[in-house]
């Protein structure tokens, strides 16, 4: 019997030490290993790698989402250490928390510019 047991989302960054520093220092994952163009962080049970990237243009079209429980805390907690001025682009940001068609959820820019939509656990 075949059974798939986990997936890792690979994000994309010019800059690897700079997207880890966001993700441990800001959010509060904590890194794995690292190096200048590979890295790889967690939180709980989730786990992110960041991938270098020569072109901007791939982390501004990269995203992700990870399953949550405590969306609405885990947003307020954010919401005290990032902008929640999603529109203006020209850093990190979250969106508020909404109600889609595929379920609750909220999104956060990093500073490479990756997507990352965090969705209430199902």
């Amino acid at each position: 019997m075949v059974k798939f047991t986990g997936a890792i989302p690979v994000l994309t960054a010019v800059d690897v030490p700079a997207g880890v520093a966001f993700w441990v220092g800001t959010l509060g994952f904590e890194e794995d290993f690292a190096d200048d163009g590979f890295a790889g962080i967690h939180r709980g049970d989730v786990q992110l790698f960041i991938s270098r990237t020569e072109h901007q243009l791939v982390a501004d079209n990269t995203s992700a989402w990870v399953e949550v429980l405590g969306l609405d805390e885990l947003h307020a907690q954010w919401s005290q250490v990032l902008s929640t001025d999603y529109a203006d682009a020209s850093g990190p940001a979250m969106t508020a928390v909404t109600d889609t068609p595929w379920g609750r959820e909220f999104a956060v820019r990093d500073p490479a510019g990756n997507c990352v939509h965090f969705a209430a656990e199902h």
